[in-house]
């Protein structure tokens, strides 16, 4: 067999053993201990695998993807048996199912995998190397799994949930965003502060249950719900409204329901939601009846999330470009409702002096100041834009003959004030006025904090 099957078929057979051990947490933890153990050998077996360059191209992905789950439920074992999976080992593992007789045999794998014979045996080599140097693998701040069996949802969707929904803790910080400081300063209060001393934020002072996060596209709404996630250390799971729509069509109201779920026992967590006026858009008569029930069941969860207890901390995070379409009953459940707005002078100074930095130019502070000027009414995703096209200025001088074949990354000019000047003449700014002028008499009404 080829590396590429062994890899395929090592990860198949670990994430039947982990997807049992979830299953059996909620009534066994020995037993599920014991399906954690042997989806770790395997996934360790997998990741120790040696690849060729053209092979690591195709084994990369699924690579990375092992490596998160194996962090995961490193994690998992440690919660469970209140040691390190370097103390439990695998050579010392104990033999658990003869614990239980309910269970005499591996779990049966659902996935299909080819018929070998045997797997691979595990290799003490050092970590495959990818022609572009994969770097090290980072201690992952991943939050335990949730035991899915107990919680009475359907296990393929909450496994769903798991892998695609559920990220690592992100790394995004408050340094990491140039400018928004009263913005920074209201969700720090709202949000921060309590999940960081929970015990000083009950009764009157209980945190609200749902922010929104509203404004022109661009500016960073995305950005700010990962900062928080990782400034309050809280579990990030992050979905799209419009996936929720379309791939999962049928299953929308359960996947609510599960995702929920688990972010209550993933407590504290934050459940990030962009597009949410696609779910969340006032009713009309002609509403679809499957987009009524999805909405009717994402408030009663959003509802439930309220009525927790306080070691159950839930936040419904929604981002929007549209917040005038929002349904009133959406609206009133998200009691913060903070406007993120263009970035104003010294924000956009901030984003120019970051991206540059770093990167070979010939601008002055006075014409670094002029291209503040010349950028008035931009979003961060226009600038950034613009600071790329104009960072191309000096390769497209070397043309596309001998010159640009023969150039080397210190034989490229810098980036003059000319380059921006002729990238300004392309990247024009995305929001018009009238959209602006909208979105301030929205904020003046409804917004929060006068932000």
């Amino acid at each position: 067999m080829t590396q590429l099957e062994n890899q395929k078929y090592l990860y198949d057979r670990a994430f039947e053993f982990i997807k049992t051990g979830l299953e059996r947490e909620g009534n066994d933890k020995l037993l599920a201990l014991d399906y954690y153990l042997k989806g770790l050998k395997d996934l360790n077996e997998a990741l120790n695998l040696k690849f060729s360059n053209t092979e690591w191209l195709k084994a990369k992905q699924l690579h990375e993807k092992m490596t998160k789950h194996k962090s995961t439920i490193e994690k998992r074992v440690k919660d469970i048996s209140n040691k390190s999976i370097d103390t439990i080992g695998f050579q010392q593992t104990p033999n658990l199912l003869k614990l239980d007789k309910r269970v005499s045999s591996p779990p049966t794998y659902s996935r299909t995998t080819p018929n070998y014979k045997k797997a691979a045996s595990p290799t003490n080599s050092p970590m495959p190397q990818s022609p572009n140097n994969l770097p090290q693998r980072a201690n992952s701040t991943r939050p335990k799994t949730a035991p899915v069996n107990s919680l009475n949802v359907d296990p393929k969707l909450a496994n769903l949930i798991l892998n695609d929904v559920l990220i690592d803790k992100p790394t995004v910080n408050w340094d990491d965003i140039a400018g928004l400081e009263q913005v920074k300063a209201t969700l720090r209060e709202t949000v921060i502060l309590p999940a960081l001393k929970p015990e000083l934020f009950t009764g009157l002072r209980s945190p609200p249950r749902g922010i929104l996060l509203f404004g022109p596209p661009g500016t960073g709404k995305t950005l700010l719900a990962k900062a928080l996630a990782f400034e309050a250390k809280c579990t990030f799971f992050s979905i799209s409204a419009s996936s929720l729509m379309s791939k999962f069509m049928g299953e929308s109201e359960k996947l609510v329901r599960t995702l929920f779920q688990l972010a209550k026992e993933l407590s504290p967590s934050i459940i990030f939601i962009d597009e949410i006026d696609s779910i969340l858009k006032g009713r009309t008569d002609s509403e679809h009846e499957g987009s009524r029930r999805l909405k009717t069941e994402f408030l009663l969860q959003f509802d439930g999330v309220g009525s927790q207890s306080d070691t159950k901390r839930v936040l419904v995070m929604g981002a929007t470009n549209r917040p005038q379409e929002l349904d009133e009953a959406a609206r009133r459940r998200f009691v913060k409702r903070v406007y993120i707005p263009l970035p104003d002078a010294e924000t956009r100074l901030q984003l120019i002096n970051k991206s540059l930095k770093g990167t070979l130019h010939s601008l002055t502070d006075a014409q670094i100041n002029q291209l503040v000027d010349s950028t008035e009414g931009y979003s961060g995703s226009d600038l950034t834009a613009l600071i790329k096209d104009a960072a191309m200025g000096p390769l497209r001088q070397l043309g596309d003959g001998g010159t640009f074949l023969n150039a080397t990354v210190d034989s490229i000019p810098p980036i003059t004030y000319a380059d921006f000047d002729k990238s300004l003449r392309i990247i024009r700014k995305s929001v018009g006025p009238e959209s602006l002028e909208e979105y301030s008499n929205w904020n003046n009404e409804y917004g929060s904090a006068g932000l």
